[in-house]
């Protein structure tokens, strides 16, 4: 359907201004028109399908990528948990939903699906163009944090062992610790153990060589190279993790059944 000429240079308007998703106050100062005007501009452009509504007040130009919508109809949010790992390649899943991180409670909508975290928990996170994504070292913890949103502990453990040659794992460490969570501590001190027990086996089956002809020119197998050892194989960095985990056990997976399979290094039931 035809845009009429001011409908045309309103959605041009939005377009050059990266509004792509506006108020109609936006159109108001946008324009310098009245509220009754902009009203009817956009009820004119829904109709002929240049824009959609997207939550409460907000709509978005027809052609608007999802992840920008998700974290400007709840703002302050970002991407996260399962959906940024997949984004950053270290899940092969693509989930049906768009998990969004946010300090304040908003109901899902659409496909988009809303976690609220306390706000000293709010940080890790990067705007790359219009998008605003935790960093890949953020997403893992967030996603240890509540592995339900992530596609549980066995698609977290994949993405940490793809990853973790590729993150900043002395941020990782770091990351862990800021969100000041005990099963955050047990789960990364549990994986990483675990990853270093399949990687000496590996290491061992291969009669030792094959460690050192995957090691490539990147900057952590480049530590390795000069002796630095990665944080998977550390036992300084374990035991950091280790000596922080508390008292009483944890589920590993919290989505699951408990099954009554306690690990008492990490005070956690292996339930999967």
């Amino acid at each position: 359907m035809q845009l009429s000429k001011l409908e045309e240079e309103t959605y041009e308007e939005l377009r050059k201004k990266d509004l792509n998703v506006f108020k109609i106050r936006d159109i108001c100062l946008l324009l310098k028109i009245k509220k009754t005007k902009a009203y009817n501009i956009i009820k004119a452009l829904k109709k002929k399908k240049a824009i959609k509504p997207v939550g409460k007040r907000f709509f978005a130009l027809n052609n608007a990528d999802d992840f920008i919508i998700a974290t400007s109809v709840n703002h302050p949010s970002y991407i996260s948990f399962w959906t940024a790992l997949n984004y950053y390649g270290f899940s092969d899943q693509n989930p049906k939903k768009i998990f969004i991180a946010t300090t304040k409670y908003s109901k899902d909508l659409n496909n988009f699906k809303f976690i609220t975290i306390s706000k000293n928990r709010f940080f890790g996170y990067v705007q790359i163009n219009n998008l605003i994504i935790a960093e890949k070292e953020k997403a893992i913890i967030d996603s240890l944090l509540f592995p339900k949103y992530s596609g549980g502990i066995k698609e977290i453990e994949t993405s940490i062992k793809k990853s973790i040659d590729i993150i900043n794992q002395n941020k990782l460490i770091e990351y862990a610790f800021r969100v000041k969570n005990k099963a955050v501590l047990r789960r990364l001190g549990f994986i990483l153990e675990k990853i270093n027990l399949n990687k000496e086996f590996q290491s061992q089956q291969a009669g030792g060589y094959s460690l050192s002809l995957q090691m490539g020119t990147n900057e952590n197998n480049r530590s390795k190279l000069w002796g630095i050892k990665p944080i998977w194989s550390n036992k300084k960095i374990i035991a950091r993790l280790n000596a922080k985990i508390g008292k009483g056990f944890e589920l590993l997976d919290p989505s699951l059944e408990k099954k009554n399979n306690f690990n008492k290094k990490w005070l956690l039931d292996i339930n999967i």
